[in-house]
């Protein structure tokens, strides 16, 4: 039975890494009147890639303009006219509110919805700590503690059938 638990233990601490550094999709969805543009900002830091796709919904041709501008105005990525929807990924080039755009200025009647799925990855060009970046850092200790529970979980098991079988049988009765 300790055996079971010491296993289970390693098994609880090898899902909890994998899902420490595991991050699940977020989703916006945006209503665009006619003859409008609608904004969603994200503050991001430097080398964090922010990927998506986006699903068009109303009008005749489910289409809007998108693009996005980083923290000090200037076009990053243009998709133009975007209809039905569309994948778009991009890398912060400098710390700051990076905005997605969503026009819907050629439209007069159609009101236009939008439903953003987006990821932003692990920022591994964040400060570092001794040289190293602290998800990385993070990630070492982790592999560190699986590993030297693993070491005394087999250094137990081995102790336990050494002594099995060095000890001496019972006298026959």
């Amino acid at each position: 039975m300790k055996h079971f638990g010491l296993g289970t233990m390693v098994a609880v601490l090898v899902l909890i890494s994998m899902f420490s550094l595991a991050k699940a999709s977020d989703v916006r969805v945006v209503s665009i009147g006619p003859l409008t543009t609608r904004t969603l900002t994200f503050n991001l830091n430097q080398g964090q890639r922010f990927s998506g796709s986006l699903s068009i919904s109303g009008g005749s041709g489910n289409d809007i303009d998108f693009w996005v501008t980083n923290s000090v105005g200037a076009t990053i990525l243009n998709l133009g006219r975007v209809s039905q929807g569309r994948q778009f990924a991009f890398t912060a080039d400098r710390d700051g509110g990076y905005t997605l755009h969503f026009g819907n200025t050629f439209s007069l009647i159609s009101t236009k919805t939008v439903t953003l799925t987006y990821d932003v990855a692990l920022d591994w060009s964040a400060p570092t700590v001794l040289g190293i970046s602290p998800y990385a850092l993070l990630a070492i200790v982790l592999a560190a503690v699986i590993i030297v529970v693993g070491v005394l979980v087999i250094v137990r098991i081995s102790r336990k059938d050494k002594k099995k079988t060095t000890q001496p049988l019972p006298p026959p009765g």
